[in-house]
């Protein structure tokens, strides 16, 4: 898919939907959990709140604050740009003095109070419009999955840098703002890094300045951002040799992370991929840790656009089509060994789930 054939595909949903003009908002605070109809219809990842007023036929507007990021944005936008210091005086003055009868807003229930308020204020009788975008773009564009290999590629490479640098001795920070450092001079905007270790992680999460120990059991889930497109891996290391049990266990989640991806093909609803992972740890006897508390999904979409086909759950019913980019990690809580995290990003293709990594979650030893 190209990036005007998913306008026309907006259009298109537009028009079933019987709108005349579309407005997509953003308010400028990128989340990886967070999807951004802004980035969808302009492939601009803003530094502040921003818009884009796009009608059935013409070209889109993107409206950008601060008024001095324009020209960024016209590097990366084909359509008009118009620089605004108020994002929705600037989607007012886009929409015109005659402002279409039938308009939707896209991307509402994702802004700051005051960006959602004036933009409700400006249009009263608009609709929500969030998928007439986001399943325009459940498929990625080639720009986009290009842009996701690049991102997959730099997170590898951070991965290798954390096991050149991480030892007993050093804080969890400490290896946190290396590997960010890191990432970025291999051309990250950013990374949305979670890290930390201990002897028995109930979980994971950000570095909280822990000096890391012999014995410890590292995780991180390496997320880096390239020109707007996450990309994810899920890694555990020991500090240390690995006991054999925390191997074996390992050994498991990576069997149901591959029973996972086997199953991640056209035309097969999410749940079936949850259910694939989930069997296997059932079988083994965990299937009490395969729900809430202990685990709520098993992957999720990967942004920043849009963020479809949402997480792998049992209570996603989404089906699979080509196209779609998404994380597959079993990351787990087990009670012999805390938790644990295998995670690989995947493109779905005809033949069913492609890894976009190079090296797929093996249990790293760190002066073993």
């Amino acid at each position: 898919m190209t990036f005007d054939e998913r306008l026309a595909a907006i259009r298109t949903n537009m028009i079933e939907r019987r709108l005349d003009a579309l407005v997509a908002i953003h308010d400028g605070s990128h989340f990886i959990e967070t999807p951004n109809p802004v980035f969808v219809l302009s492939r601009f990842k803003s530094l502040g709140p921003a818009a884009v007023v796009l009608r059935r036929e013409g070209e889109p507007t993107l409206i950008v604050t601060p008024a001095w990021d324009a020209e960024r944005a016209a590097e990366y936008c084909p359509q008009r740009v118009a620089a605004a210091d108020d994002v929705v005086e600037g989607a007012k003055a886009a929409l015109g003095a005659g402002a279409p009868a039938n308009v939707g807003i896209a991307g509402l229930s994702f802004a700051r109070w005051e960006v959602a308020r004036g933009l409700t204020q400006l249009l009263p009788q608009a609709t929500e419009a969030d998928a007439v975008v986001f399943d325009a773009a459940a498929a990625k564009t080639a720009d986009e999955i290009a842009h996701a290999r690049v991102a997959t590629k730099i997170a590898e490479l951070t991965y290798a840098h954390l096991l050149t640098i991480a030892r007993p001795g050093l804080s969890e920070d400490e290896v946190a703002v290396e590997l960010k450092r890191y990432s970025r001079g291999l051309g990250a905007e950013d990374n949305f890094l979670l890290l930390c270790a201990g002897p028995r992680n109930a979980a994971v999460a950000p570095s909280h300045g822990r000096i890391m120990q012999a014995g410890d059991t590292l995780v991180a889930e390496i997320t880096p951002s390239y020109r707007g497109q996450l990309a994810q891996i899920c890694r555990t290391v020991m500090l240390g040799p690995a006991p054999d049990e925390l191997k074996r266990k390992y050994a498991l989640l990576v069997r149901a992370m591959e029973d996972g991806i086997r199953a991640a093909v056209p035309g097969v609803a999410m749940s079936q991929v949850c259910r694939a992972i989930n069997a296997v740890l059932e079988a083994e006897g965990y299937g009490e840790y395969c729900h809430p508390p202990h685990i709520r999904r098993r992957g999720h979409g990967l942004g920043f656009g849009s963020i479809r086909p949402g997480d792998v759950s049992l209570d996603n019913d989404t089906v699979l089509t080509e196209g779609m980019l998404f994380m597959i990690h079993p990351n787990q809580h087990l009670p012999e060994t805390g938790y644990l995290l295998c995670g690989e990003p995947v493109l779905l293709t005809s033949a069913g789930a492609e890894p976009l990594t190079a090296q797929r979650s093996a249990l790293a030893e760190i002066g073993a």
